[in-house]
């Protein structure tokens, strides 16, 4: 009983620093663990963000947005939708070649169709001698231009068809900042003259004036002409007589035997015109040549007849 009584007190000594290390073992496992679980939810937060980055299109783990900053309305990333200028001014211009039987009657009805479109004809020449062909330089709306290609098409066979579609956005806009700096410009000359009191300074401004003018004046002009070609395309149309088109080269023996028989026709033809052009040539040369050898004859049949006459003169 007295060695339990005298080991009691340091069992519980010994008690109370076990619980004591206890406590602060679990006060440190505690604090590691919300250290790890802090670092690994913003491991895991970047992780979610990357990836989310990379969802939307951008494997960098930026965000793609619209040229202008906002979010595409279809939802897509800036990258996948397309690049679209509102207010863009285009030049169309195209040039298309037919082939038709009546160059001039296929003339015809296109300028019926670009009138009925609402466009007009610049320039129309046509050739009837030798190889027709008419040439057309058609003014079209350009909202109207496809739907005028389509009808040109189908008044002739087509040959070759050529269209370019040209962006002045930037150079309209340029034009349109220099008229207005010098509408600004001329006002204020305007009003300094109204206020000038010196004559010297009145036709300096005067001067000014008028080359300010001429460039306002120059620039509206090519503004104007800009306009009117974004307004209305400019196609060139030329229609060309069929019969006169190139023919393709022969394939077998039979083809070949028809176009060789086809051009002996054709040479013989043409043979027959070149003597019928040279036979009244022919005749009359011939006639010439019968009158001077006629008269060779009679000359010499009487230089013979005077050489015997001469003889029987002499003395034996």
């Amino acid at each position: 009983m007295g060695l339990i009584r005298s080991c009691s007190p340091y069992s519980v000594a010994m008690k109370r620093k076990l619980l004591v290390i206890s406590v602060l073992a679990s006060a440190l496992l505690l604090g590691g663990c919300s250290a790890l679980g802090g670092s690994s939810g913003s491991s895991s937060g970047g992780l979610s963000g990357g990836t989310s980055s990379e969802a939307n299109g951008s494997p960098g783990g930026e965000q793609l947005t619209a040229p202008n900053g906002a979010a595409p309305a279809d939802g897509s990333t800036g990258r996948d939708a397309p690049t679209l200028i509102p207010g863009a001014q285009i030049v169309t211009t195209g040039t298309i070649t037919l082939l038709a039987e009546e160059p001039s009657a296929a003339a015809d009805s296109a300028v019926a169709l670009t009138t009925s479109l609402g466009g007009h004809v610049d320039n129309r020449t046509e050739q009837s001698s030798g190889d027709a062909r008419a040439d057309l330089v058609l003014r079209i709306p350009s909202a109207k231009v496809t739907e005028a290609i389509d009808g040109l098409k189908k008044l002739a066979t087509v040959d070759s068809v050529s269209v370019t579609a040209t962006d002045v956005t930037a150079e309209a806009s340029d034009i349109d900042a220099r008229v207005t700096a010098l509408q600004t410009s001329v006002t204020r000359l305007l009003d300094l003259m109204s206020k000038a009191t010196n004559t010297t300074d009145l036709i300096a401004l005067e001067s000014t004036l008028s080359e300010r003018q001429g460039d306002l004046d120059s620039l509206v002009a090519q503004r104007t002409a800009l306009t009117d070609t974004i307004a209305y395309s400019s196609i060139t149309l030329s229609i060309e007589d069929s019969s006169a088109a190139p023919v393709t080269a022969p394939g077998d023996f039979w083809t070949g035997l028809g176009t060789g028989w086809a051009s002996l026709l054709t040479a013989l033809a043409g043979a027959l015109v070149a003597f019928g052009v040279a036979l009244p040539w022919l005749v009359a040369l011939g006639v010439i040549g019968l009158v001077v050898l006629g008269i060779v004859r009679l000359v010499t049949r009487r230089g013979r007849r005077a050489v015997p006459a001469a003889g029987s003169e002499t003395p034996s």
